[in-house]
This record gives structure tokens, sequence and C-alpha cells, in this order.
């Protein structure tokens, strides 16, 4: 039963995992950009410049993730980079109000997926001890 359990859940994560995969640096940049103009209540010009930025930040971190040479580590550094490098690029499009909700709303959600892999990692190590 456990096994079948495991194997229906590597299952559906393995087909979200490559049904989220198949979205082009666009579309995620659309997405995105959409979602920051409703967060945000950006303007038509700076919505346009958002997703400028967004979509060649993506492609960058496109290239960089297919990119096998390079080790992990140094992806995260480079990944890590242009995130820093869309801020700053943000920042120049952006009032100081829009800015400053965006950070706060960067800091939410990464509060979210922290709470989130906590409660995951618990599951599974309560799982695991009632092998």
């Amino acid at each position: 039963m456990k096994t079948l359990k495991s194997l229906v859940l590597g299952f559906v994560l393995l087909s979200s995992t490559l049904s989220f995969g198949q979205k082009t640096a666009e579309e995620r940049a659309t997405n995105q950009t959409m979602r920051m103009k409703t967060e945000l209540s950006l303007t038509d010009d700076q919505a346009s410049k958002v997703k400028e930025i967004n979509l060649g930040i993506m492609q960058k971190n496109e290239r960089v993730t297919a990119d096998n040479t390079i080790p992990e580590t140094q992806k995260n550094e480079i990944l890590k980079s242009n995130n820093e490098a869309r801020m700053s690029m943000l920042k120049n499009v952006l009032t100081s109000e829009q800015y400053t909700k965006l950070e706060l709303t960067i800091a939410q959600k990464k509060i979210e997926r922290m709470k989130k892999r906590e409660k995951v990692s618990g599951k599974i190590k309560d799982s695991n001890k009632k092998d």
C-alpha cells in the first residue's frame, strides 16, 4: 500500500513538473508582468518596460540552467546575481511605493515557501517514523 502511494505521488510530482516546464520564457515573463501589473497598479508604459526586464532576465536564467557545464553552486550565484540586476532595473521603472510593495510581496512569498517546505519535510519525517 505504501509503495502504491509512493508511486502515485511520484507520478503526480513528475507530471506536474513536466507541465510547468513547458512554458517559454516569453510566457513566464508575460504572466509575471500581468501579476505585477495587477498587484502594483502599473501603468501601461511601466508594464511594457517591466515585461522587457522580466523577459531578458528569464532568457538569461534559462540559458544558465540549461548549461550543464556550469556547476550548481555557480549557477545559483549567477541566478542570484541576475535577480539582483532585475530588481535594480525594476527600481528605475517603479515608483518608490510600488518598489516597496514588490519587496514586501517577495518577502511574503519567500516566507510562505519556507513554511510549505517545513510542513512537507515534517510530513516526510513523520511518515518515515511510522515504518
